[in-house]
């Protein structure tokens, strides 16, 4: 029953993995079995050709054999050496250009599918919502998209092989059964015996390749997570520790492989010795029949041979597909996934912020805990540059996080010029909304590519502009390449400084209605921090400015502070005004980090 199960729904997940290839199955079959027919009518042949070659035309023929000589006569062809010769070579020829069509069918079904699964994920992935993305490994989508993909674009080719080999197999076996009834039963019959003695192992593959599948993801999660780490890692001297875990993983690797090597080996060197013992058997049952002819002998032993090559390859490919049956539950899993995690967008209007932008009792806690936002409520008008302090965990990044919309909030409005925020597209509000973080991110590129960052609509103005805003054009200036100077991997060839201040002129280059600064100025040496101060002071009353600090020197400029404690908002006023009240928590956080 177990077994049964696995059947219907490996077949059901095929199905509806291959749904939109259905009709190239269906050429695959027509054309395997033209082949088989080409191929079986040219074995036929051999036993008029052999009648020709020992002038033995009154023996009776088979039918087969009738029909080519039928054939000749038709279309009034000598039934001669040459033309039995050359309609046999036709026939083998027409053979390997049938298959060499199914061939290519094949091959570009499977590098359909593997391009079309591809963008569909990394569409999809890329459309997900914010905590899926939280939660997913480095490394992950990457193994599925280039190797769990590609492994079941490999089910489409043994798919399609298959299919080639049974329809060979069944035209072979019409053949034959004309030529000779009982061989043909007993070889079927030992094919099928085969089959099953051989079942066990296909259980054992299966599993063994799902668990090499995992050990692939957990070794792309290592190297890629360690990778992006190094410099961590040589500066706290765990090489040798990062290094003895990846060779473990490996070594389990090695280990699955070598088993699944040995059950696919065993397989094919049990096939020759089995097919020449049955052939020498079928010889002697033959031979001592008073029917034995050597010219149908000699066509039904090829068939023979072929149908056991047919048997061999057929279980190679059931072998191999069974190796892929796990990369299929790995990739339907993960579009579940993707599909079950679509960021919504229900807005309809754009982005148009011309009076203010307000938060009204805000709430936010995810499923695991309590709450990292209560009650949030403030008010700013455009042009308005505000400032947000507080503890670290105090729920700063979290509340960037909902501007962006990255987040939904449990409970709340969120309101631009007096429209709720769900009602304007997300594609629209953060087109509007520049993010400077932290944490850098740059594309192993030019400074130019980093700047533009895929958009094509800014320009050459727009990038001296934005990175003379960020104080960052003297420096590109005098690099030999200039904006074309290749920075490598993650900005590695530029300071901490440098890489923050071309992220902060990739924002500025879009001209955005709202500038969100997350810690942006922490890695700015004093003379870089006050110039980009200045830079945003000259975009107050232009834009709204919402800056995250540390360092309570970049934000003692603004309109306004928002001091953050435990996700509840302590105070809001000017800093002016909190510094002249000794009571309250913005002085004595500046106090104490004089």
């Amino acid at each position: 029953m177990n077994s049964l199960k696995r059947a219907i729904y490996l077949i059901k997940i095929l199905s509806g993995t291959f749904k939109g290839y259905k009709w190239r199955f269906l050429l695959i079959v027509i054309l395997g079995f033209l082949s088989g027919l080409s191929g079986g009518i040219g074995i036929g042949a051999i036993i008029p050709l052999f009648s020709v070659l020992t002038r033995e035309t009154g023996q009776e023929l088979d039918f087969i054999s009738k029909t080519i000589l039928d054939f000749f006569g038709i279309f009034g062809i000598p039934f001669t050496l040459t033309f039995i010769v050359a309609f046999i070579v036709i026939l083998f020829a027409l053979k390997a250009g049938i298959k060499f069509v199914a061939q290519q069918i094949n091959a570009r079904t499977a590098t359909k599918y593997e391009l079309d699964m591809r963008s569909y994920l990394l569409k999809k992935t890329l459309d997900s919502n914010w905590p899926y993305l939280m939660e997913r490994k480095t490394g992950y989508l990457e193994k599925v998209l280039m190797n769990d993909v590609f492994n079941v674009s490999q089910i489409i080719t043994q798919i399609s092989t298959l299919i080639l080999l049974a329809t060979n197999l069944a035209t072979y076996a019409l053949i034959s059964f004309n030529i000779s009834m009982p061989i043909t039963l007993i070889t079927g019959a030992a094919g099928i015996v085969l089959f099953v003695i051989l079942k066990p192992l296909f259980g054992k593959t299966r599993r063994i390749s799902g668990e090499v599948r995992d050990i692939q993801k957990e070794v792309a999660h290592h190297i890629n997570e360690n990778i992006d780490g190094v410099k961590i890692v040589k500066a706290t001297g765990q090489e040798i520790p990062v290094y003895r875990k990846g060779v473990e993983l490996f070594e389990k690797m090695r280990n699955k492989r070598l088993i699944m090597a040995l059950y696919n080996h065993s397989i094919g060197a049990m096939f020759e010795p089995l097919s020449f013992v049955f052939i020498s058997l079928l010889l002697v049952y033959y031979y001592q029949s008073p029917l034995f002819e050597i010219a149908s002998f000699a066509a039904i032993i090829y068939l023979v041979q072929k149908m056991f090559l047919f048997f061999q390859s057929i279980q190679g490919s059931i072998y191999q597909l069974n190796q892929n049956v796990p990369y299929i539950k790995s990739v339907v899993d993960y579009k579940e996934s993707v599909d079950k995690n679509q960021e919504e967008d229900l807005g309809t209007h754009k982005f148009k912020f011309e009076r203010d932008f307000k938060f009204e009792g805000v709430n936010f806690a995810y499923e695991e805990g309590g709450n990292i936002l209560s009650d949030i409520s403030f008010r700013i008008n455009r042009g308005e540059m505000v400032g947000i302090v507080g503890a670290s965990g105090g729920g700063k990044t979290t509340l960037v996080n909902i501007i962006l919309r990255l987040l939904e909030p449990l409970s709340g409005e969120i309101y631009l010029d007096g429209r709720n925020a769900n009602d304007i597209s997300l594609k629209s509000w953060r087109k509007n909304i520049g993010y400077v973080s932290q944490d850098v991110f740059l594309i192993n590129d030019t400074i130019k590519n980093n700047i533009k960052f895929y958009d094509r609509s800014i320009t050459e103005d727009d990038i001296v502009r934005a990175t003379k805003m960020a104080n960052i054009y003297n420096f590109i200036q005098k690099l030999p390449k200039k904006f074309d100077t290749e920075i490598g991997e993650k900005g590695v060839k530029l300071s901490g400084g440098q890489r923050q201040r071309v992220a902060l002129a990739r924002t500025l280059a879009r001209n955005p209605q709202i500038l969100i600064l997350d810690e942006a100025t922490s890695s700015l040496d004093n003379k870089s921090e006050i110039l980009i101060q200045k830079a945003i002071e000259n975009l107050k009353g232009k834009i709204m400015v919402l800056a995250i600090a540390h360092r309570l020197s970049t934000i003692m400029n603004s309109d306004k502070l928002i001091v953050l404690e435990e996700g509840k908002i302590l105070e809001q006023s000017t800093p002016k005004k909190l510094l002249g009240n000794k009571d309250s928590h913005f002085y004595k956080m500046y106090n104490i980090r004089k």
